[in-house]
C-alpha cells in the first residue's frame, strides 16, 4: 500500500516516533501513517491509493466496530446484522473478528504469543477488500464492520507501542488510534452481559474448567491474585498486565466493565457508543436490531425481514456447560463486581447496568 509516512516528528499529535518500527519489540507506529482523505459520497470510510501510475484502488476501514464484550452474544448479533442488505462482512474469523487492534497487531493470541509476524494496518485493510470492490462497483451506501470483542478490554500489547516506551502505565491505547485514523469517532457498539453469567460462560468456553466447583475454586484464586496486584499497583496496571493475565485461572477482570469504558470515554463522547445488554437482546431481539440499525443510520427493514432475522438459529452457543455458578460463588462475585457495576451504571447513565433484575 502506498500510504505516506510522516517524516516530521513534530507534525502529529501524538507524535510519530518510529516510522519503520525499527526496534524489535515495537509495533507499527500508527501515528506515522497519513491516510488520504476519505472519498466524499461514500457512507463507509474509504480512500483511493495509487497502485500504479494512473491506476487507483479503493481501500476501506470499518464503518462500525462491535468492540465488546466476550461471551455476551456479539457473534450472534453480528451474524443477524449481516442480513441487512447494506452491511457486509470481512474476511476475519467467523467473517467478523479481525483481532487486529487487540491481538494480531502485537502477534499475540489469547494467552499466547504467536511467534508470527505482526500484522500491519495495510494488511488489516486487506480484510475489507471485497467490501471495497462492492462499494465502488455496486452501492455507495454499503458499510462494513469489525466485530472483535477483545478490542474493548485487551490492551496487553501497550508496552510495544512506541509512545508508551519506558512508561509504567500506558499513555496511548486503541481508542487513540481510532481517533487518529478516523479523524474523529467511528460507530462503536458494545453488548454487555451480567458479569457473573458472562464469567462462567467464558470459563467453560475457554476450557479453563467444566463444572461449578472448579469455577468456585478458581474464582477465589483469581480474586486473591487481583487483590494482591492491586495492593502494589494501580487498577490500570493490573487490568492491562500481560503477566497477570497469563496466570489468572479465570478471566475475572473482564467483568469490571467500567475500567475499560473509562479508557474509551477519555477519547470519545458518549454519543459515539451504542450500548446494549444481552438480556434485552435475548428478550427483545427485534427492538435491539432496530436500535442498532438506527444507530448506524441505515434504512430500517420491513417487519417481515426483521422477523426472518429474529427466527434465525443462534450462533456460537457455549456447549457442555454443566450447571450454573454455586450460590457461594455468586455471593463473592457480587461483592467483587459491586463497585464496578456501580461505576459502569454511572458512566452510562443507566441503572440497568447495576443488574438488579438479575440479583433480585
Amino acid at each position: 500500500m502506498t500510504i505516506q509516512r510522516s517524516t516530521n516528528c513534530e507534525s502529529l499529535e501524538p507524535s510519530c516516533l518510529d516510522p519503520l518500527a525499527t526496534k524489535f519489540n515495537r509495533v507499527e507506529d500508527i501515528f506515522c501513517i497519513k491516510l488520504p482523505k476519505f472519498v466524499p459520497g461514500l457512507k463507509n470510510p474509504c480512500f483511493y491509493e495509487y497502485v500504479e501510475t494512473n491506476k487507483k484502488k479503493l481501500r476501506c476501514l470499518p464503518y462500525f466496530y462491535i468492540i465488546g464484550m466476550d461471551k455476551s452474544g456479539t457473534t450472534d448479533l453480528h451474524g443477524r446484522m449481516l442480513k441487512h442488505p447494506l452491511i457486509l462482512s470481512n474476511t476475519g474469523f467467523l467473517q467478523k473478528e479481525t483481532t487486529f487492534w487487540s491481538w494480531s497487531r502485537y502477534a499475540i493470541w489469547n494467552k499466547n504469543k504467536t511467534g508470527k509476524e505482526k500484522i500491519t494496518l495495510d494488511m488489516y485493510m486487506d480484510m475489507f477488500s471485497q467490501t471495497a470492490e462492492q462499494i465502488e462497483n455496486e452501492n455507495k451506501e454499503i458499510i462494513t464492520g469489525d466485530a472483535t470483542p477483545m478490542d474493548l478490554w485487551d490492551f496487553r500489547g501497550w508496552p510495544m507501542i512506541p509512545q508508551n516506551e519506558g512508561l509504567n502505565e500506558p499513555h496511548i491505547l486503541t481508542p487513540h488510534f481510532f481517533k487518529y485514523i478516523y479523524k474523529g469517532a467511528p460507530k462503536l457498539i458494545i453488548q454487555f452481559r451480567e458479569p457473573i453469567e458472562r464469567l462462567y460462560s467464558d470459563y467453560v468456553f475457554l476450557e479453563y474448567g467444566k463444572n461449578p466447583l472448579e469455577f468456585h475454586n478458581h474464582t477465589l484464586q483469581a480474586i486473591d491474585m487481583m487483590n494482591a496486584c492491586l495492593k502494589n499497583h494501580s487498577t490500570r496496571f493490573c487490568y492491562f498486565d500481560f503477566d497477570l493475565y497469563q496466570k489468572l485461572p479465570v478471566r475475572i477482570h473482564l467483568g469490571c466493565y467500567s475500567v475499560f469504558l473509562k479508557e474509551w470515554f477519555r477519547v470519545f463522547p458518549r454519543s459515539a457508543f451504542h450500548v446494549t445488554r444481552t438480556t434485552e437482546y435475548k428478550n427483545d431481539m427485534e427492538g435491539t436490531l432496530k436500535g442498532v440499525f438506527d444507530f448506524l443510520d441505515i434504512p430500517p427493514l420491513t417487519s417481515s425481514e426483521i422477523e426472518d432475522i429474529v427466527n434465525m438459529a443462534r450462533r456460537r452457543v457455549t456447549v457442555e456447560k454443566k450447571g450454573v455458578a454455586l450460590p457461594e460463588t455468586v455471593k463473592v462475585l457480587r461483592e467483587f463486581y459491586a463497585d464496578c457495576n456501580k461505576e459502569t451504571a454511572e458512566l452510562l447513565g443507566d441503572d440497568r447496568f447495576l443488574w438488579k433484575d438479575h440479583y433480585s
